[in-house]
């Protein structure tokens, strides 16, 4: 039980992101209290629900049941159906508009505006918005790698190995273009198997290990491998591993398909 406490709490804190989301929600779990000594309409629409949602998601029996099971990787989701942003805006204009005095409801509205602010976080960055490469608007690298694979396909589809940075682009520009793990590597929606695991481990790393990544890539029929050359440390002749370099993507992306006679 114990274990499965700590799974929740877990999630929690990977949820909130940090001492400023724990500040945003200190704000909301006091607007949600002030909800209570609103009248019985605003509990019945807010306050119930939220706490419902609440004692479900904190519940570490509901997590082993269900959680663990279905949930595996997304179980903080369920926090999305938190109205947070509502519940607060609501409460803190409630608040102001019972003052009568002008000038402090003026004040109040400040330092309603300060604590949203202070407790949140810019958006407005070049880390989480950056200019658009393509209509797509998916790394043009993704695109490239996709249209080579699609050029030169053996079948109806290709199973490839690609860099992390480029698994959740991939898949949504070509059906053509299998990946031979996702982001569920990450641990997303379900667990991978063995191989998957393996290949995973080692694109995580600086050195990879090529022999494991080319005999798995082998056995399992994956064609083509790219690796990020400006991270990844692989010789530029890979052919005593049975694969090729073919093509160069940005000067940074090296693909290698597998040779024939393997």
């Amino acid at each position: 039980m114990v274990t499965y406490c700590y799974g929740v709490w877990n999630e929690f804190v990977n949820f909130i992101g940090g001492r400023a989301g724990l500040a945003h929600w200190v704000l909301y779990l006091l607007a949600l209290l002030c909800c209570i000594f609103q009248g019985k309409e605003l509990r019945k629409k807010l306050f119930f629900p939220s706490a419902l949602v609440l004692l479900f998601f904190f519940n570490p029996l509901f997590y082993a049941a269900v959680g663990t099971r279905f949930l595996s990787g997304i179980y903080w989701r369920l926090l999305w159906m938190l109205p947070i942003s509502f519940i607060i805006a609501y409460c803190l204009t409630r608040m102001t508009f019972k003052i009568k005095k002008k000038v402090l409801r003026a004040v109040a509205v400040v330092l309603a505006c300060a604590c949203i602010i202070v407790t949140g976080e810019r958006i407005f960055t070049t880390g989480t918005y950056s200019e658009k490469e393509n209509e797509y608007e998916l790394p043009q690298a993704a695109i490239e790698i996709c249209d080579y694979v699609k050029e030169n396909l053996l079948d109806w589809k290709e199973t490839i190995v690609v860099p992390n940075e480029l698994l959740c682009d991939i898949r949504q520009y070509s059906s053509a273009v299998s990946l031979f793990y996702g982001r569920n590597a990450g641990g997303f929606i379900s667990n991978i198997e063995e191989d998957e695991t393996a290949v995973y481990a080692e694109m995580c790393k600086e050195e990879p290990d090529l022999e494991v990544i080319t005999e798995i890539g082998k056995r399992r029929n994956c064609r083509y491998l790219v690796f990020n050359t400006s991270f990844h440390q692989v010789p530029e002749d890979m052919t005593a591993y049975g694969y090729e370099k073919v093509y160069v993507v940005e000067d940074i992306y090296a693909i290698y398909r597998k040779t024939e006679k393997f």
